[in-house]
């Protein structure tokens, strides 16, 4: 029998150069959480606007009332050389639920 596991959910803050496409900048963001969630410290990323590398040094940082570790990329883009930094923020208390609501 499968035992429930829970959902996970949390929030992802985005600091990016404005003329990354949405869908670039959805692709960079979707690869920083999946990154936290696979506990992973560096990948290749490419879109349509850009190449580069995607990396954290798993430093917790705060936004306001809201902290999370920390995502960085080194960008290549068609306008020169450019950088975007994530905030992954987890209001669960991990795989398998937890409290309902964490401040981290």
């Amino acid at each position: 029998m499968m035992e429930h596991q829970g959902i996970r959910w949390g929030y992802v803050f985005l600091r990016a150069p404005n003329f990354l496409s949405g869908e670039d900048r959805e692709h960079l963001m979707t690869t920083a959480v999946e990154m936290y969630l696979a506990g992973e410290d560096e990948r290749s990323v490419a879109g349509d606007g850009y190449e580069g590398r995607l990396y954290t040094e798993r430093r917790f940082e705060m936004l306001g009332e809201f902290g999370g570790q920390r995502f960085d990329s080194d960008l290549e883009t068609a306008y020169g050389r450019d950088t975007a930094t994530f905030l992954v923020n987890e209001q669960t208390g991990g795989y398998g639920g937890g409290p309902g609501f964490s401040r981290n």
